[in-house]
């Protein structure tokens, strides 16, 4: 059986796959931020990612609860250069997305969505 990394490794493989050249770098963090798995580029500092989407995640919830809005979906950033996406992967982690300027965001935030909902059965 693939260990639990082998097994998001080739859930991130398949979401950058499907989604296409919009997407410059993904990655899967825990909650606490560490990163489980990064398919960042090498320029980027994937550790400071997983703490920067961790962080990202804390204060949307927060928001989201003062306003009384229910549970995030999603929370993107967007930009002069690109985009950059946050989603939770169940209670226990978070997928990170790295988007290209001027990515089809539908069809990228679809693809994610499915690769968040298999991180969160492998965690």
């Amino acid at each position: 059986m693939p260990s639990r990394q082998e097994q998001i490794a080739v859930i991130l493989e398949r979401f950058a796959t499907n989604a296409g050249n919009d997407v410059s770098g993904v990655a899967a963090v825990s909650m606490d931020g560490i990163v489980l798995v990064s398919r960042m580029s090498p320029d980027v500092n994937a550790d400071r990612v997983g703490a920067v989407a961790a962080t990202m995640m804390g204060v949307t919830r927060r928001v989201s609860g003062e306003l009384k809005l229910g549970l995030p979906e999603e929370t993107i950033i967007k930009s002069g250069n690109g985009l950059f996406m946050v989603l939770p992967a169940g209670e226990q982690g978070l997928l990170a997305v790295n988007l290209r300027q001027g990515a089809n965001l539908g069809m990228v935030r679809l693809e994610a969505r499915e690769a968040a909902q298999s991180i969160s059965q492998v965690i």
